[in-house]
């Protein structure tokens, strides 16, 4: 808020001439910028966010930008392939979640604002405004909208070309010993109740949201899915790769797609609109770009390409957009930095090469992005230590939206004096204008200022914004007509806008006054070619407003927040307005995408029928078989699915009799079956993330297992179930507890004990390291867990090693650190079989080119071990499935870079020889990604299962001969 002083003037500019309409300009004089006493104190340090759609950077109790920023997209935010500590998710009216810092840069939050709530759990009826600004102080900070924060995924994503690792989730206040190993951006995953459905089941599982500044974990231990080999592209015969959405059943009594989706920001240059966000599952991460070339009537999805000119690939997500007389460019998150798209039309978009998207990657966030006369501007915040307690106004300017030059702190060009934010910026012509929040003094309310500059953003000077009596704050937009400006005014029990207009940003005029019942505040200043629009927050709505000139204000529509929506964006296009962010009315969360026409008629547009928009889960990724019965495992509708087969080509839904109601989108990943029955393990959804544990005595019938004791988190921290392994003793579940290793045992399917380490720290993390298992095997030699370590000998230098622990009875573990491969810089396990004593683990790890096939193989029941090379037939080649058959082992991974992968293949006798092959085929190679997570033996074949994903993505299911 403004603070104004007792004659109406903000506390940081002389009195302003006020301009009426035909009354000659007086330039207002030069004021001096204020000279604060105290520097304000900044933020409790939180831990560093991970990247992702983008956020672990919500500064706790900093004021939120105006409008409010799309929060990265996306379960807190972790960056796949980056190294960082998990971090927070990000809004929408419901249950405010703890405070935390935002994932993928681009969380808009400022600092020294009140932190936004968190999002899934559908928004209660806002409660009608007390007497008009009831005990409001004047010139503090106004709430923002809540609603859900933007895509989470701070974990790790399944079916993306994961490198496995931890994903703890300290306490926001909590230093973290180490960052996990590179992991997947998961900016949606989030806490929410479960939300009420007809009957027994329950409305999705939000995954975005705001996770009080803890990560949430990694999704699943294989890195990308792999699709299984063989035949090659017969659909009709026994053998070859299908497209199998038709051979898995969804549930009927689904009532939700399973996915979240979100639109972060909107722009529109003439009748051009684009609207840029995301949509996240438990196991992918992809970005969306959606366009309309009749001003928002009716839109389809973009043609996006990734920086090789394949599909995109997992985890890149746009967040911000925006167009201009240089063309189009989008602002969002790719695993392990920022990224950058760029367009000449607004329908096609190139993502640029790594280095352009470096200049927006951990330690920054964008809050805004604008097309100049010049080129583009982006306003948000850098901080060095990547938790933005330290953080300061940044701008990025670029003449062409491919080359962008970075300015921080005081080379802004604005004073900056104790916590200094940048919150919305503006251009008409050669004209740019600022508006920056200032909070010198913890003492002081905060203020804002408006700043004008005719070079593009490289030089500013003070714009000199009248400001009457009873001034509370400001706000600042505009465009080809003009400049506009509102001053938010309290008279007595009455609040409203005043609006003035400027072609310049030096003379401001005074125009008319916004006035409607349950005025709050402006959230939002635009421009047509023709006139201004203004989005009004209030009590249970926002109200859309128009303007020729700025004098005469008609109301233009509104659109009720009160049912869970979360306004992100906004664009004006000719007659009508867009307005886009996220929207849980329905059960889950959805893009919200609304269109009203210059009289408020609601134009209808459907997000889930834009093609490309909406791909409903269904994914099929683990496999296991025995005594005539093949299992697969996975989701549909966003929670966990079973399907059983006896001849491997024909597959019926399981059932699960008690129910198996969660608050959160899960998956299935793994399955075995031993002297007991079925066991299946997965991802459980929430921030931090909880097991998922289900059982079955003949494959068919199963029931929920994780209510056990044994899987209670006890803190905030990650709990997290990979793989799973039968032996002779009974059952065991590996996967991590915070930063440590986790198993658990099992008898019998029935009772359950936490396993623990032999040594003091084979399960438990040594200070500034960690351990992870991300799959397990058993046999007459008991036990065989296989995953990583982080070395804290590493220093700054790539610290994943590869790991294996044993067990003779699945109780007592012991960890031995195998070592890297001469020329690989680091690497860990995800695969595991074993045939007899002979057992093989692999995963992947990082060379001179990129990613390449680690296996190393044991003769001995795990005790002793070698390095078995897998020839990579491509470049990045990553291990996805590893099983053993009756003539040796088989394995599956992906090569090529994501949104280009194939599906490559291995057969071995012995573990330690290799013939690899890529099989060609529909479901196994081609546009988009391939990818098959699960393999077996099975009525004399080998089965696998999988999926492919372009434009749209299913299930694929293949069988080729046993090799």
């Amino acid at each position: 808020m403004t603070q104004i002083d007792p004659g109406g003037r903000d506390d940081d500019e002389e009195q302003t001439q006020i301009v009426k309409p035909g009354s000659a300009a007086n330039p207002p004089a030069a004021a001096a910028p204020p000279t604060p006493s105290a520097q304000a104190p900044t933020p409790s340090p939180q831990p560093p966010a991970p990247e992702p759609f983008p956020w672990a950077q919500e500064v706790p109790e900093a004021p939120e930008p105006r409008p409010s920023a799309p929060e990265p997209f996306p379960w807190a935010q972790e960056i796949p392939d980056a190294r960082q500590p998990p971090a927070p998710s990000p809004p929408a009216p419901a249950p405010p979640a703890p405070s935390a810092p935002e994932p993928f840069p681009w969380a808009q939050e400022i600092p020294s604002t009140p932190p936004a709530p968190a999002p899934p759990a559908p928004p209660a009826p806002s409660a009608p405004e007390p007497f008009p600004w009831a005990q409001e102080i004047p010139d503090t900070p106004k709430p923002q909208p809540s609603g859900p924060e933007p895509f989470p995924y701070a974990q790790e994503i399944p079916g993306a070309q994961r490198q496995p690792g931890p994903s703890p989730q300290p306490p926001a206040e909590t230093p973290q010993p180490v960052a996990p190993p590179p992991q997947i951006h998961e900016p949606w995953r989030t806490d929410s109740a479960p939300k009420k459905r007809t009957g027994r089941r329950v409305n999705k599982k939000v995954l975005f949201g705001t996770v009080g500044g803890i990560a949430a974990a990694a999704i699943i231990a294989a890195g990308a899915f792999v699709a299984l080999s063989g035949g090659g592209d017969d659909e009709g015969g026994s053998d070859g790769a299908r497209l199998a959405g038709a051979l898995f059943p969804v549930d009927p009594a689904a009532r939700s797609d399973g996915r979240d989706q979100e639109l972060t920001d909107v722009a529109a240059v003439g009748t051009t609109v684009v609207a840029a966000g995301g949509e996240a599952d438990p196991g992918n991460y992809r970005g969306l770009l959606l366009y309309s070339t009749d001003g928002g009537r009716t839109f389809k999805s973009a043609d996006v390409r990734g920086a090789d000119g394949g599909l995109p690939a997992n985890g890149e997500v746009p967040r911000q957009v925006a167009g201009g007389a240089h063309g189009w460019v989008a602002i969002g998150s790719r695993p392990g930095g920022g990224a950058v798209w760029t367009s000449q039309d607004g329908r096609s978009w190139q993502r640029l090469p790594d280095a352009a998207g470096d200049t927006f990657g951990p330690g920054n966030k964008v809050n805004r992005v604008i097309g100049t006369e010049s080129g583009f501007l982006a306003i948000g915040e850098n901080s060095r230590k990547g938790d933005f307690s330290d953080s300061v106004p940044a701008a990025w300017l670029s003449n062409d939206g491919q080359r962008w030059e970075a300015l921080t702190g005081e080379q802004v060009g604005i004073p900056v004096r104790g916590k200094v934010s940048l919150i919305e910026a503006a251009a008409t012509g050669s004209t740019v204008v600022l508006e920056s929040l200032h909070a010198p003094d913890a003492k002081k309310a905060p203020f804002r200022r408006v700043w004008k500059s005719s070079d593009g953003g490289r030089t500013w000077s003070p714009a000199k914004l009248p400001a009457p009596k009873g001034t509370r704050s400001l706000a600042v937009g505009g465009g080809k007509p003009g400049l506009l400006a509102v001053r938010e005014i309290k008279s007595g029990s009455k609040s409203y806008a005043q609006t003035f207009t400027s072609s310049d940003g030096a003379a401001w005029k005074q125009g008319g006054r916004i006035e409607t019942p349950g005025y709050r505040e402006v959230h939002r200043l635009l421009a047509t070619d023709g006139g201004y629009v203004a989005i009004v927050k209030r009590g249970n709505d926002y109200l859309v407003t128009r303007s020729a000139d700025g004098a005469s204000w008609q109301e233009a529509g509104t659109l009720p927040t009160n049912s869970g929506r979360a306004l992100q964006g906004a664009a004006a296009a000719g007659e009508q307005t867009v307005l886009v962010g996220r929207d849980t009315g329905g059960g889950d969360l959805n893009s919200l995408l609304a269109v009203r026409d210059a009289r408020g008629t609601e134009i209808p547009v459907d997000p889930a029928k834009i093609a490309g928009a909406v791909r409903p889960d269904h994914a099929v990724s683990g496999l296991a078989a025995k005594d005539g019965r093949a299992v697969a495992v996975g989701s549909s509708g966003g929670d966990a699915a079973v399907w059983s087969s006896r001849n491997g080509s024909s597959w019926t839904r399981a059932q699960f009799p008690g129910g198996l109601v969660r608050p959160a989108s899960q998956r299935l990943t793994g399955a075995v079956s031993g002297g007991a029955g079925w066991l299946a393990v997965g991802d459980g959804g929430g921030a931090p993330r909880r097991p998922l544990v289900v059982t079955s005595a003949d494959g068919a019938s199963w029931q929920a297992a994780d209510n056990n004791p044994a899987f209670a988190q006890n803190g905030p921290l990650s709990l997290a179930t990979y793989g799973a392994a039968a032996g002779p003793a009974g059952y065991v579940i590996v996967g991590e507890d915070g930063l440590s290793g986790a198993t658990w045992f099992s008898p019998d399917l029935k009772t359950w004990q936490r396993g623990r380490g032999l040594g003091k720290n084979d399960l438990t993390a040594l200070p500034n390291g960690n351990r992870w298992l991300r799959a397990a095997a058993g046999g007459a030699f008991g036990f065989v867990g296989v995953g990583g370590v982080q070395d804290p000998k590493a220093g700054d230098a790539p610290g994943q090693r590869p790991a294996v622990w044993t067990s003779t009875d699945g109780k007592q573990w012991k960890l031995s650190q195998l070592p890297l491969p001469a020329g690989l810089g680091e690497g860990s396990l995800t695969q595991v079989a074993a045939k007899g004593n002979v057992l093989v683990a692999a995963g992947s790890a990082t060379g001179a080119s990129g990613a390449v096939p680690l296996a190393f193989v044991s003769s001995d029941g795990g005790r002793t071990w070698r390095e078995s090379k897998m020839p990579a037939p491509a470049k990045e080649v990553r291990v996805t499935a590893l099983t053993a058959t009756p003539g040796g082992f088989a394995a599956t991974g992906t090569a090529s870079a994501q949104g280009t992968a194939d599906v490559v293949a291995w057969t071995s006798p012995d573990g330690a020889s290799w013939q690899p092959s890529m099989p060609g085929g529909k479901g196994l190679a081609g546009q988009g990604d391939q990818q098959i997570t699960g393999l077996a033996p099975f009525g004399g074949k080998l089965l696998g299962v999988g999926r492919t994903a372009d434009q749209e993505e299913q299930p694929v299911l293949w069988t080729r001969p046993l090799p």
